[in-house]
């Protein structure tokens, strides 16, 4: 139907709605006017019934019920005086005017309520696509994580089983961290608790972590990041301080200007050396935190290696000012 092109999608606001309605029926009294002479009183109330279907679709119940009750009194006043049958002819147009008025509105508020039914779905319709998009390429980022764990760690383990432990072990981290990104919904992820379930397989107690408020990151670093929290732990175990009894870890950060700088520092253990050749945490930091923002700088100090990671991070909303 062609009038539903220029029908608004919206009612009217009830002011509007009864002067749209007053207008209408005063635009019909004068027409009805100028073609008295041809019309007579035969037909008092035939250029009434297209007014009050405009003014009941365009506004609502409220425009053509006030259609309706100013085309009665004016039909009564200028068409019907001393007319024998006046109270049958208003009884029978209040009657078929009002189930005019109620049918139009009733159409009207359909074809928007349809309207609006069709734009709420298209835009479920985007957001849908816009989801899949998003798991697709979060799939395709884990399923090249999964490749990345399993051939560096088949190619620097030293036997079929070291090989099996190393990648039963990374893919625990990266099962851990989407645990953090499932119980997020898709948001963004805590970092407090992609940091304490990283951890949580080692012995937490060498672990220092002061009470920080907490910081959130994007979801698609949380994999990779939770990955180089277990790569640092482990080399911490097998390597540096907590291979050694009393040795520890101490871990803080603080938010500044959209970036998470945590601090890793290991204490206590036994003078570290700058490999030879890169590990798998280094190659991670390369093919999966570098492209989303993120970088590392790792330190062989004295007293323990100490690193320096640098996230795409932004306050909770309770807590952690960001300095600028």
């Amino acid at each position: 139907m062609a009038w539903r092109a220029w029908l608004p999608d919206e009612a009217p606001r009830r002011p509007l709605a009864l002067l749209l309605g007053a207008a209408l029926a005063g635009v019909a009294a004068v027409a009805r006017m100028a073609l008295e002479g041809q019309i007579g009183h035969e037909f008092p109330f035939v250029l009434f019934f297209p007014a009050l279907i405009a003014a009941a679709v365009l506004g609502g119940l409220e425009g053509g019920a006030t259609c309706l009750l100013i085309s009665i009194a004016a039909a009564w006043i200028l068409f019907l005086p001393g007319h024998a049958r006046l109270a049958w002819a208003i009884g029978s147009f209040s009657i078929s005017g009002g189930f005019i008025v109620a049918m139009a509105a009733a159409l009207a508020h359909g074809v928007r309520a349809l309207r609006r039914s069709r734009k709420q779905l298209g835009e479920a319709e985007q957001r849908l696509r816009t989801l899949v998009g998003e798991l697709a390429h979060r799939n395709r980022n884990a399923l090249t994580i999964m490749m990345s764990i399993v051939s560096q760690s088949a190619r620097n383990a030293a036997s079929i089983e070291e090989a099996e432990r190393n990648i039963n072990a990374r893919l625990g981290a990266l099962l851990r961290a989407q645990d953090v990104v499932i119980a997020s919904h898709g948001a963004s992820v805590s970092l407090c608790a992609l940091l304490n379930e990283t951890i949580a397989p080692f012995d937490v107690y060498p672990f220092t972590i002061p009470p920080l408020p907490d910081a959130e990151i994007a979801p698609e670093i949380a994999g990779p990041l939770g990955l180089l929290f277990h790569e640092m732990a482990t080399n911490a175990v097998k390597h540096g301080a907590l291979s050694v009894p009393g040795g520890r870890v101490e871990i803080d950060w603080t938010l500044e200007n959209g970036m998470a700088c945590l601090r890793w520092r290991e204490i206590g253990g036994p003078r570290v050396a700058p490999p030879a050749r890169k590990g798998f945490g280094t190659r991670l930091i390369t093919s999966a935190l570098a492209p989303n923002g993120g970088r590392v700088q790792r330190h062989f100090d004295p007293e323990g290696v100490r690193y320096e990671l640098h996230v795409p991070a932004r306050p909770v909303e309770t807590g952690l000012p960001e300095k600028q």
